[in-house]
């Protein structure tokens, strides 16, 4: 690939990042970083989870998911049993804390995203998830 598609890849990498605010510390206001989030919600959409399954959905290091992971359990925001199939994993779920707390910055990120998109019109916002959409398709066929 030439340098100049590079560039541009880049440049909306560097736009993209500072428009949704990726580089601030926490996410939305709240005490929590992305990853920290991203581990929350895969949690609360599976309802019970492995860490194993994190650490791959996420391509996330084991490392630092069970340092997340034993904060998360210090500030009781998650309940961990021993898996009835395989008694060296336990299953993660979130405990009601930790439910109210992702809860809470999920409506702020649908707040922030209203926010973010309330000075286009409606086919513009459809026009932006068309190409999302196709952004999302041409990358899926080089991840994993």
């Amino acid at each position: 690939m030439n340098q100049e598609k590079v560039n541009k890849i880049r440049a909306f990498n560097r736009f993209y990042t500072r428009v949704i605010g990726l580089l601030n510390k926490y996410l939305n206001d709240s005490h929590y970083t992305l990853p920290e989030v991203r581990v929350m919600y895969e949690i609360y959409h599976h309802k019970q989870i492995t860490s194993r399954e994190i650490t791959e959905l996420l391509s996330m290091d084991k490392s630092y998911l069970s340092r997340m992971l034993l904060s998360f359990d210090k500030k009781g925001l998650i309940k961990r049993k021993t898996d009835k199939t395989d008694t060296r994993a336990q299953d993660i779920s979130l405990s009601a804390k930790g439910e109210k707390e992702f809860l809470a910055i999920n409506r702020s990120t649908e707040n922030q995203i209203a926010e973010l998109l309330s000075g286009l019109n409606n086919q513009e916002v459809e026009q932006l998830i068309v190409h999302m959409d196709g952004i999302q398709k041409i990358l899926s066929k080089i991840s994993n």
